[in-house]
């Protein structure tokens, strides 16, 4: 008679990146590049401290394709955006979907990097913090 073998999984590592831009102008824009969060990942929260829409992108060149797209616009499927969300000043953390995956489509680098474009929807100059938790599942 064949035994029943149990699935082990061993967890991933649960790991806070954070990361700053320069202060921006309400509707401008900067670019982040997170290290630490590896090659391949689950997004758990993110959070700012203050209010800003956040894409995340798969490579560089995805998030220069995506750069003019407007807030009311969803991304197109392919193009690479892994996360779209907004911040407010009442909920300036969100709390990642389920399926948030994030992954890298650049070639292996010593140092894999997330890329996120935020941008300023606030009415005031801001420096945006952006905090990025995620359980990383491929250093």
């Amino acid at each position: 008679m064949a035994s029943w073998l149990p699935r082990t999984q061993v967890p991933g590592q649960s790991v806070s990146v954070s990361a700053t831009t320069t202060p921006l102008l309400p509707g401008a824009s900067a670019l982040l590049d997170l290290a630490g969060l590896g090659r391949l990942g689950h997004f758990l929260a993110i959070s700012t401290d203050a209010p800003g829409w956040l894409s995340f992108y798969s490579s560089v060149a995805a998030r220069e394709a995506d750069g003019s797209r407007p807030i009311s616009r969803d991304p197109e499927p392919g193009s690479g955006v892994l996360l779209d969300l907004a911040t407010t000043s009442s909920a300036l953390t969100i709390t990642a979907p389920p399926g948030g995956t994030y992954f890298s489509s650049e070639p292996a680098a010593a140092t894999p990097l997330l890329r996120v474009m935020v941008r300023n929807t606030g009415t005031a100059q801001a420096a945006i913090a952006v905090n990025v938790t995620a359980v990383v599942l491929a250093p």
